[in-house]
Order: structure tokens, then sequence, then C-alpha cells
């Protein structure tokens, strides 16, 4: 399956094109460094690329297909080495969900955890774990703390960690940031009564619900809790979009919510539930006492959750997610004013004071569709959204965007518009199986990358993928990119050993690397000699954390 056009597709490139066939397919391809173009202009290379200067005319098809019958000739090398790849984890189960690179290279990790014993800061905040028995079921489910910690440059020590929890389960860190001072800021969902809440703190004790929103922030050394408050009513909540801060450090938290007192603040969008759950969008303050502004979000149906936030200059909020309700509040000029089907995403953008919705729009086909986190939000005021298609009619920008069939499981990326009148471009991504996408995060040069888990033991891999062939187990991770107008795959590399594998988040370092963190259960995979841990936890699922460097251009 092409995920890249038809040969002879040269996007322009500043005063040159390339002329591979395959985009960015071409590094590593070997060439006639002495050869030329239909009016004698010398063909160049640039690093792993092949270009050809034509100012004077179109390069023929017949010159392409020779460019390409070259390129392919010669296997092209990975794109990536591994700087460094370690297991994080016990005899239980743990996963890795949000990663934070520093200047210095490095990693601060936000994860769930079942097993004691994890390396953490001499007197850490919490050194042990604290949650409930997890023999009472699968992890995930049942048991659960949180769990920080800050890997070193080269990945071989934790220099800070604590665990976070308290006597019945947390789940994942749902959101992480750092504060201007650099103090970590976390969201999650708990069960437990006995959170170390904090004085002065905006909900010192548990609603009663069956679980709650938690957000804490710790000091940078992970030595103390800062401050610390649950955020619920008497149902339940979950802050699965997870957080981001303002410029004055304000926390905006985003989630779900069936609760019917949910806190929220006069004069907002949205001030009760709508629906039996509703998506919600709440900001503390920056020393966590007060609620400054809190809306929900939906129709009369379940809107299940929001994916993710982000601001921009003005403080203008741009969320996603999905629902089911067929009277969401979209509005005039939408791209998809209707439903399509079963579960569809939503994109939205509201004020900073969440008292207007400026666009909302539906997303989907006939079938379920699924925002996964996180969307971005690029410096023009285009807004990114990955997730899960499950539609055959599902809106492609231009039509045919991506795989095709009538039975669709694949990933999305889709981008909008600023003004949220339309679909810049959106595209579907897979094979035959099923595959799920999540983080669309663009690089130095605009392409997007995106991580995630498949099935399929076809995908379109590229000639400089890491990793060429399906690792083994039910899924493995994914790791790809697009060109910045969404049109064509610059790379696409399996992530996995030889059981399950997901890679749930991504970040880059200054230099360009490129740091993954998610859970694996494979006994297999590939970790590097010095690593905090190489061998596996011996659980039902351990975190990783990967390192990978470009490689040089030969």
């Amino acid at each position: 399956m092409n995920q890249d056009g038809p040969i002879g597709h040269w996007p322009l490139r500043g005063d040159a094109r390339d002329v591979s066939g395959h985009g960015d397919h071409g590094r590593g391809c070997s060439v006639d460094r002495s050869a030329v173009g239909p009016g004698g202009e010398p063909i160049k290379v640039r690093g792993y690329h092949v270009w050809v200067t034509a100012p004077s005319a179109l390069l023929t098809r017949s010159l392409a297909a020779v460019c390409v019958l070259v390129c392919t000739a010669a296997v092209a090398g990975p794109r990536f080495s591994v700087d460094y790849s370690t297991y994080l984890g016990g005899p239980q189960w743990e996963q890795a969900r949000e990663v934070i690179v520093a200047a210095d290279g490095t990693v601060l990790i936000g994860a769930q955890v079942n097993s004691d014993g994890l390396p953490v800061s001499e007197g850490a905040a919490q050194p042990h774990y604290a949650g409930d028995d997890p023999a009472l079921g699968p992890g995930g489910l049942y048991g659960g703390d949180c769990y920080v910690a800050r890997l070193s440059a080269d990945g071989s020590t934790v220099s800070a960690g604590t665990y976070f929890g308290g006597s019945r389960q947390e789940r994942n860190v749902y959101g992480m940031a750092l504060d201007r001072a650099g103090n970590i800021v976390i969201t999650t969902t708990t069960r437990s009564p006995d959170l170390p809440t904090t004085p002065g703190c905006f909900q010192a004790r548990y609603a009663g619900g069956e679980n709650e929103i938690v957000v804490a922030k710790i000091a940078t050394d992970c030595t103390r809790v800062l401050w610390c408050t649950y955020v619920g009513g008497s149902r339940g909540e979950s802050p699965r979009g997870g957080l981001t801060l303002d410029g004055e450090d304000n926390v905006i938290v985003v989630g779900t919510t069936d609760s019917p007192d949910y806190p929220t603040t006069p004069g907002v969008v949205q001030p009760k539930l709508n629906g039996p759950r509703d998506s919600l969008i709440s900001r503390l303050s920056a020393d966590g006492s007060r609620l400054l502004m809190s809306t929900l979000l939906g129709g009369s149906g379940e809107d299940d959750a929001i994916v993710g936030i982000r601001l921009d200059a003005a403080g203008g909020m741009y969320v996603a997610g999905h629902t089911k309700s067929s009277d969401f509040p979209v509005t005039p000029g939408a791209p998809q004013p209707r439903p399509g089907g079963q579960s569809d995403c939503y994109l939205a953008k509201l004020s900073r004071e969440g008292d207007r919705i400026l666009y909302a729009t539906y997303l989907g086909g006939k079938g379920n569709e699924f925002a996964e986190h996180r969307p971005w939000l690029e410096p023009d005021g285009s807004f990114l959204l990955t997730g899960f298609c499950g539609s055959w009619d599902f809106p492609q920008v231009p039509p045919g965007a991506g795989s095709a069939g009538l039975e669709r499981r694949d990933g999305f990326l889709t981008g909008i518009a600023p003004d949220g009148t339309r679909l810049v471009f959106s595209r579907l991504f897979g094979g035959s199986g099923t595959e799920n996408l999540l983080m669309p995060t663009p690089d130095a040069e605009g392409n997007i990358w995106v991580v995630g888990a498949t099935s399929s033991r076809d995908l379109p891999v590229t000639p400089d993928a890491r990793q060429s062939k399906f690792g083994g187990g039910t899924e493995d991770g994914v790791l790809a990119a697009f060109s910045p107008d969404g049109a064509r795959l610059v790379y696409c590399s399996y992530l996995g050993g030889t059981g399950e594998d997901l890679v749930r988040s991504l970040g880059f370092g200054p230099d360009g690397a490129l740091y993954l963190v998610g859970n694996t259960t494979s006994p297999d995979f590939p970790t590097t000699p010095g690593a905090l841990q190489t061998s596996f936890g011996g659980g039902p699922s351990d975190a990783f954390v990967m390192k990978l460097v470009p490689t040089a251009p030969e």
C-alpha cells in the first residue's frame, strides 16, 4: 500500500526538486555524482537526499524513473540510531505516557506504576508505592500510583523521582508541564480519599464519586508536593486530556465528568451538564487555591472526553475530543455541521474566559471515530488532531488521501484551518490491521510526527525505517512522519519486540533527537548497554524510554 502518491510527484523545496519519487524516503540512496539533468545541469546530493537543480525545465518522467531505479537499487540506512533505550519497571504493570525534554538532554517522564522499588530521589516526596494491591485485577484498571522521574542525559540513571498517590488508585499521569521555576505540574484520575492535599487548596476533600481529578505541583527535585487539590463532584471525573499552563502558570485541566454538581464558574458557555457525560475545561490559579474559570462542553448525548488543549498567544483555548451527541454546539460555517455516525470527533476553539465558542465542528464518518491525545496548535492557528478511524466514509482532504477499503480500522491525521471553517488536510494511515495514532508533533522542518500502535504486518514502512518488519505479538509500536501539508508519508517504522508494544508519546530535543515513551510486554524490546534497566522487569508490562538520534549523512 503506497501512501506517497504516484512516482513523479516532485514537491518543491526552495529552488530544487526531490526526484526520488519517495520524498524523504530517498535518504541513503546511491547515485552517480557525475550524472546530469536534461539540460546538462548536475545532479546534487544533499546529505542522503537526491536533488536536481532544474531552473529551466521540469524533469521528464523517464528521468524520474531512472532516478527511482538508481535510488532503490541500494538499501537505505536507518534515519535514526538508538542513543539509549531502557525498560522501566518491576514485577507489576507499568506504562509511561508523558515526556518533557530539557535543554541539557535530561528527560522527565510521567507514568502509572504498580511496582514498588522503582528509583526515586533521596528524600523523595513519596518513596514507595502506596496504592491498591495490584493482585485485585489487570494493571491499568486496578491499583496504581503516578510516578515522575528525570533520567540523565545518557539514560543510565534517575536523578530525581517520586511516586504520587493514595491508598487506592491513581491512573496514569494524564498531563504534565513545567512552570517557570521548573516545578512539575501533573494531573490524574484518583479513587484515593487520602491524597496529600495542602492547606488553602481549592478542594481539600474527596467529593465522594467513583473517581475524581487531582492536580498537584511537585518540586523539581521531586522531594516535596508544593500543592495538591481535588477537582470534582459527586459522580466521577477524568482529566484524560491532560493540562497546559498559561503565561501566568495558571493550570488549565481538560477531561470529562458525569457529576451534576461539577464546579463551574459564572458566565461560561455551559455551566451545567447537557447530557449524561460532558467534556470539561477548568482553570486553576497557579497556587492551586482558586478556580478561575470552569465550563462544560457537550450535547445531550455522551461527550466522552477532551483529549488535549492548546493555547494561542491571546489565551484562546483549542480543544478536541469525541462525542455521541447529535446536538453538539457546532458553529455556523463548520466543515462538518452534522454528526457522521456512532461516535464522532470534535474540534473546537473557545475564548480565554470560556464564555464563547469561537468555532466547533464534528469530524467523522458513519462508523466510530475516537480522538487521541494530544492535538497540536501550529503557529498560524491551524489545529492538528490524530486518532482512530472506523468509517469507510471518513472525510479525506483531498479525497482518497491515505489508505483505502470498505472496512477501516486506520489512524487518521487531520488539520483544520485557523478560522475553523475548512479542513486543510485529512488523511488516513494504516495497513490491513488496526492502527491508532497519537501526539502529532512537527519537527524543525515542519514534518508532522506521530506515534501509536499497529497490528498490521504490511505497513508502508520507508527504506530508512529503524525497524522494517512487525516484531510479533498482537501489536507493535509505530513511528511515522508526514510532510507539513499532510500529503506525503516521509517516514514509517515499526518499534517493538515479540510481545505487545505501544508508543504513547514523543518529544524532540534541541539537537533533533527524538524521545519516545510507552509500554511493552516484550522481553526482547531493544535496549542498549549501560541503560538504566536493560532487562524486562518480569511483570505484565514495563514502561520504556528510548532516545533516537539522526544518523550522520554519508
